[in-house]
């Protein structure tokens, strides 16, 4: 019997079981469909304990899997019907004839008989697929990945089926060794059986991509031979066919060292296909770093970018600002200097020439400078802001798509902050759509304007009333007299007790307090723009360092662990694959 094994096949057989474990071990954490393939490999561990060589016959109702099991056995030990007789798992193990079975705690029938085909080897009938009880269909399916190899029993009245495909592509997505039987073609025609087994062959091929041997046989015509063997001639049913070839399996190698080669080929496969899967997940989620990386290094650019387009700004409000110097000093020189006294215009008239001439132009130019920065950060912001949404729609995109094949659990909170990434984006492209940012920095430069304008004015005001009160002081001063007025007088007056000397230091004095004095407005001015500008800028940068910091760090973060643990678990698998391959070299190498 398999299951007294003793010695170096015995001490193999414990290690595949505790690889086994250590596989399904691994499987713990990959999703609800890894769950189903580590119970598969919890059952077939468990099976090696028992250590029959399993060959499961599967098909659909009524395709006479039962009779087909009957008629290897040559004997009728198992129930037989038209209804689907089969509702529970029969196993057939070898041993002496017990033609009344017994119920196992998983719910098996067991029973035993000495025609199996080999020591150890157990024959298994399972219920029929594409049965009315959808509970047949879930128990035959159940028991697949547990056969050392399957015996598919098609009806040779109704092949093709659906559900035949899908079971037959199942086993061989277990990889298991599969013989195909076409049951029932005593209800044929010669030629009509040639014509079936041209068709499934073709099928098979076409469809699944197996060639499987086929054997074409009759299990009521080898059961009724069986029942009358002294006049039996030849292999009425082929039946002795398929008992040759299973025969030639048993002989290939002991069935405990199949056993142990089949189950262990199946894990491989299992172990294989997790390492596509999970190689898939990983590059899904680099794709999705990458991407957060790029809106990351978008983020750096765009702040590098404000930087840059803040220096040429600033460098044109500069050169705005020496050019209103340049001219309010020429304009003091020229039109209230010492040798117009007498002949300068009225008050009003420089005050407005000062206005139009020095200030008027350069708040101008000034503005046009500012308010061509802030409509360049507005639109590079708009252009900025809808590049980002862009980019995490295609993300959020990607990640719809390839969902399924993705932990949904831990996804689900990656989609999330997606969604809230882009929510948030948008409403930082609505601020600059509704032009309140511009509005914002125009108001603050017109009030600042307005300020300055004022406030120069009266401080050439000053100068101006200066320059006209010293008219009375001509002759001392060297220059043309004019009629003496009282209010002329009182403002000059202390011109005129100084004398022409005491009276030219004084209004050198005041023309350089004025100068002094618009050059500190013009510095005041140069640097409340310099600070709404800087303060725009830095708004901006908040922004870029907020948005990174609080919406795409924690994507990028869940994404780190998503990549580290499907690192963990590649390299969990990688070592299962060199964990079976030296097991299978030292199976293959017992006797």
């Amino acid at each position: 019997m398999l299951n007294t094994l003793e010695g170096t096949l015995a001490a193999l057989r414990e290690s595949e079981i505790r690889l086994l474990a250590d596989i399904g071990a691994t499987l713990t954490d990959m999703g609800d469909t890894a769950q189903e393939d580590r119970q598969r490999l919890l059952d077939v561990a468990q099976d090696l304990r028992d250590m029959f060589y399993l060959v499961v016959v599967i098909g659909e109702f009524n395709a006479g899997k039962s009779s087909f099991v009957n008629a290897l056995l040559g004997d009728s030990l198992l129930p037989i019907g038209i209804t689907p007789t089969t509702e529970a798992i029969e196993l057939i193990r070898y041993g002496e004839l017990n033609r009344k079975p017994t119920i196992r705690e998983d719910g098996i029938r067991e029973w035993t008989h000495p025609n199996t085909g080999a020591p150890g080897v157990a024959l298994v009938d399972t219920p029929g697929t594409g049965s009315v009880f959808q509970k047949h269909e879930k128990t035959a399916k159940s028991f697949l990945h547990r056969s050392d190899l399957v015996i598919f029993v098609v009806s040779a009245k109704r092949a093709f089926a659906e559900t035949e495909r899908l079971y037959l592509e199942l086993a061989r997505n277990y990889g298991k060794k599969i013989i195909l039987v076409v049951n029932q073609i005593d209800l044929l025609q010669p030629k009509e059986q040639n014509e079936v087994r041209r068709f499934i062959e073709r099928q098979v091929e076409d469809l699944l991509d197996l060639r499987p041997l086929l054997f074409m046989v009759s299990a009521r015509e080898s059961l009724n031979a069986a029942k009358n063997s002294g006049a039996v001639v030849g292999d009425p049913g082929g039946i002795d066919a398929v008992r040759a070839h299973l025969r030639g399996v048993f002989n290939e190698a002991p069935p405990a060292k199949q056993k142990l080669l089949a189950q262990l080929d199946q894990a491989d496969r299992l172990v294989k296909d997790y390492q596509n899967a999970v190689q898939r997940k990983a590059d899904l989620v680099n794709t999705d770093t990458s991407k957060v990386r790029e809106v990351q290094r978008e983020l750096e650019q765009q702040s590098l970018g404000l930087d840059a387009q803040l220096k040429v700004a600033r460098g044109e409000i500069d050169a705005v600002f020496e050019g209103m110097r340049q001219r309010g000093m020429h304009f003091i020189d020229n039109n209230l200097s010492i040798r117009k006294i007498g002949r300068a215009p009225s008050r009003e008239v420089l005050q407005s020439e000062f206005q139009e001439v020095v200030i008027g132009r350069a708040l101008r130019d000034i503005g046009e400078a500012t308010s061509g920065y802030i409509n360049a950060v507005v639109d590079n912001s708009r252009l900025y802001w809808r590049g980002v949404i862009e980019r995490l729609n295609q993300l959020r995109d990607l990640m719809e798509q390839e969902l399924t094949g993705l932990d949904s659990g831990v996804y689900a909170e990656q989609r999330e902050a997606l969604q809230e990434a882009i929510r948030i984006a948008e409403g930082e492209l609505k601020t600059y759509s509704t032009g309140k940012i511009v509005a914002e920095m125009q108001d603050i430069f017109e009030t600042n304007s307005a300020g300055f304008t004022t406030s120069v004015l009266a401080t050439v005001g000053g100068l101006i009333l200066v320059v006209l009160a010293l008219a009375p002081a001509g002759p001392l001063l060297g220059v043309g007299a004019a009629p003496l007025a009282f209010p002329a007088f009182v403002i000059g007056a202390p011109i005129v007790l100084g004398g022409g000397y005491f009276a030219l230091r004084y209004y050198r004095r005041v023309v350089s307090d004025t100068k002094r004095d618009l050059h500190l407005r013009i510095d005041q001015l140069q640097k409340t723009y310099d600070e709404s500008l800087n303060d725009l800028t830095q708004k901006e940068r908040n922004r870029l360092t907020q948005y990174g910091k609080q919406v795409l760090t924690p994507i990028f973060s869940r994404l780190e662990v998503l990549s580290q643990r499907y690192a963990a678990q590649q390299s969990a698998l990688r070592a299962h694959v060199s964990q079976l391959t030296t097991l299978r070299e030292g199976i293959e190498k017992s006797h």
